[in-house]
């Protein structure tokens, strides 16, 4: 519909809205939480009111009277509302929240908040004039699993780092690297780094690691670690699913190749990466990686190299 420009807004703005609701209708599903997302601007209304007249919301939420009548008399018969008279005016009718929605309203708190926060994940990365915006968000909110990244931010202890383990995993983390080199550097795609993700197993027999963190039984980033010269190894190899960016998986991986590389009993873990990567950089360097002088690199995108000590099975606070 973006061809058609300012034409299509209210159809896509009513995309966006119906798109939203369904994520997160299954974000509360997967938090057991009974009530609708259509019912939120409702529920939230009379839980700072106290009480209000079918009238009385209308006018407050700037919404027609039949539209609220309508959803109002769901939520009543869903247990959700209950309809008692006014104490200024016993001939009045007002519309309270229900016990069930008062505790459904304290259980949803922190879902809403992880729900603004990746909303203004999304919205943080928009430029330009409005239907500019407008584009970039369909193409993001309407393509990534939104509701998978709000339930990640809510469950962070869900995300598990493991062994790679199957011929599953290797096709993930080929495939997860593949698109980290296609988007950072598709012209410098070497045979070293086919046959690496081509040949995970035959690198773990000469003593490589290989690992997957995994959320819901997907696989949404990796790393390599492999021996080198001395009692040192490498990270190589460390990426994340470009829809789950911003999630904090990144450190992840992160802390946990230290881990693993101190198990090995090496006294250092190196990396390569390239000075534009800034916020791969900024990441090492939280982890007390820095930066060495390197003359030869393993590939030649590689521009920058950093070290980081491991004293013998580290343990990370």
């Amino acid at each position: 519909m973006q061809q058609f420009g300012v034409l299509s807004l209210g159809s896509r703005l009513k995309r966006l809205s119906d798109h939203l609701y369904a994520e997160v209708q299954s974000v509360y599903q997967a938090q057991s939480l009974v009530i609708s997302s259509t019912y939120f601007p409702i529920l939230r209304l009379l839980q700072t009111k106290q009480g209000l007249s079918v009238m009385d919301i209308a006018e407050q939420l700037g919404l027609s009277h039949p539209a609220v009548s309508k959803q109002v008399s769901k939520m009543l018969k869903e247990r959700l509302l209950e309809k008692v008279a006014d104490p200024a005016d016993q001939r009045r009718s007002i519309i309270v929240l229900s016990d069930l929605s008062h505790a459904q309203m304290t259980q949803v708190e922190p879902v809403l908040e992880a729900i603004g926060t990746e909303l203004n994940y999304f919205l943080g990365q928009l430029e330009g004039d409005f239907l500019t915006q407008l584009s970039d968000l369909e193409s993001s909110l309407l393509t990534q699993p939104y509701a998978e990244r709000v339930l990640l931010r809510l469950t962070p202890d869900e995300l598990s780092i493991t062994a790679l383990a199957s011929d599953s995993d290797a096709q993930s983390f080929k495939a997860l690297n593949m698109q980290w080199l296609e988007r950072f550097f598709a012209e410098q795609i070497y045979a070293q780094d086919i046959d690496m993700l081509e040949r995970p197993q035959a690198f773990i027999a000469q003593g490589a690691v290989i690992k997957c963190a995994r959320f819901k039984n997907r696989v949404v980033g990796c790393y390599l670690i492999k021996p080198n010269l001395g009692d040192s190894v490498e990270l190589c190899k460390l990426a994340v699913a470009e829809e789950f960016a911003g999630l904090g998986i990144g450190k992840a991986l992160v802390e946990d190749a230290i881990k693993e590389a101190s198990k090995l009993g090496a006294s250092k873990l190196t990396l390569e990466t390239h000075t534009s990567l800034r916020p791969a950089i900024e990441l090492y360097q939280q982890y007390g990686f820095k930066e060495v002088d390197c003359k030869v690199f393993s590939v030649p995108r590689a521009d920058l190299k950093m070290v980081r000590s491991l004293p013998a099975q580290e343990v990370l606070l």
